[in-house]
């Protein structure tokens, strides 16, 4: 029962566009009571409308995912964007959301050591601005890492938990962390796992990609393309190894797969399935 559990973290990511594409997959997390999460980048009529009419009658483990591209943390302006930013919040709110994800920027920004102070200072009053409108809509948001190294959002981090920024959290995406980083999964998840020591939450994006862009593969089409062996960034396991090492290690964390819709089911099916194989492989082993 533990295992089945755990397993239950594991959800779908869905954007606000195409009902006819979301709507399985929205049926698929209320019966099999997995988490979703819903990005807020399309604002279709016909999607809000159905997510408005299908959530109030069910229990859904829902977050949401905020435009990052018009309100990541480094472009945040209280005259400008906060308004946006703030009705996102309420729709969220309105639909069950019990917190949102967003980037630290919608772009690269600057690696020259001369300007890591005034970078991070920048980037200390844009997240009091936000912290303080999560906190009046009791709202949590959850940081995701995007284009810089693990170094980057150590610092950034320790601005957060220095200056008691109790609504910001934290969204490790592995993907992005391969392709953007130079550490293996392994000091990343050592770095999650002294953010969750120090009060903050986690949340997971998982999919695949062969190293050289962020491709959003799902595990199936990794699979087929011969990527899921071990490599730089997750040896000494292979993808679905390091799957299952990180939904044991955070077991009451949410995972959500960010993958083409089309193949969404049948990947998490996949997954699920390899976590099993490989629990009971190690349970023959220590039996």
């Amino acid at each position: 029962m533990k295992s089945e559990t755990r397993i239950s973290s594991i959800g779908h990511k869905i954007v606000d566009r195409r009902r006819e594409e979301i709507e399985p997959l929205l049926v698929s997390c209320r019966q099999q009571h997995r988490p979703i999460e819903i990005g807020l980048y399309f604002n279709d009529p016909s999607c809000h409308e159905f997510i408005e009419m299908w959530l109030p009658d069910d229990q859904v483990i829902l977050n949401t995912h905020l435009d990052h591209r018009k309100l990541s943390v480094f472009s945040l302006d209280e005259h400008e964007n906060v308004p946006l930013l703030q009705r996102q919040i309420e729709l969220s709110l309105n639909w069950g959301a019990d917190y949102g994800i967003n980037h630290v920027s919608a772009f690269p920004l600057s690696r020259r050591e001369e300007y890591q102070p005034a970078l991070m200072d920048k980037l200390t009053r844009r997240l009091h601005l936000l912290n303080s409108i999560c906190r009046k809509h009791h709202f949590p948001v959850y940081l995701e890492n995007t284009y810089h190294d693990l170094n980057f959002y150590k610092q950034l981090f320790k601005s957060i938990i220095d200056n008691h920024f109790d609504y910001l959290h934290c969204c490790f995406d592995i993907g992005h962390a391969k392709v953007w980083s130079n550490q293996p999964l392994s000091e990343w998840l050592g770095f999650l796992e002294a953010l969750k020591k120090a009060g903050k939450r986690i949340h997971f994006h998982l999919h695949a990609n062969r190293g050289l862009s962020d491709e959003h593969l799902s595990f199936i089409e990794a699979e087929w393309l011969d990527i899921i062996k071990a490599d730089s960034f997750t040896a000494p396991l292979n993808s679905f190894e390091a799957i299952e090492m990180i939904d044991t290690r955070f077991p009451d964390c949410r995972k959500l797969m960010e993958v083409p819709t089309h193949e969404a089911i049948e990947n998490l099916h996949k997954v699920a399935e390899e976590i099993e194989r490989i629990r009971q492989s190690k349970q023959l082993r220590r039996a």
